[in-house]
């Protein structure tokens, strides 16, 4: 896995703040100036989180149990692929 660069952290804050404020995706943190991760949060009745990595030329989602849930090349392409995630929006 590769670390994430500010361009990187900026273009999902970007994403993030162009979502609707009741969507699936309420939010993410990351810790250090390029994390090698970054953490998705999703609330509605219970919170979850999920950890997101990039390798050279993917991000790669998993679920709150460890597992690979979805990939994708860019960031707006992964939320997609996100939203998708059985039980997420229950």
């Amino acid at each position: 896995m590769t670390t994430f660069s500010a361009a990187d952290l900026d273009a999902i804050d970007r994403l993030w703040r162009s979502i609707p404020a009741d969507h699936v995706w309420t939010g993410w943190s990351a810790t250090g100036e390029e994390p090698n991760e970054i953490t998705l949060y999703r609330t509605r009745a219970h919170w979850r989180r999920f950890p997101l990595r990039k390798s050279n030329s993917e991000f790669i989602l998993f679920d709150d149990q460890g597992s690979e849930a979805a990939r994708a090349a860019t960031a707006d392409k992964l939320l997609k692929l996100g939203e998708a995630i059985p039980g997420l929006a229950s």
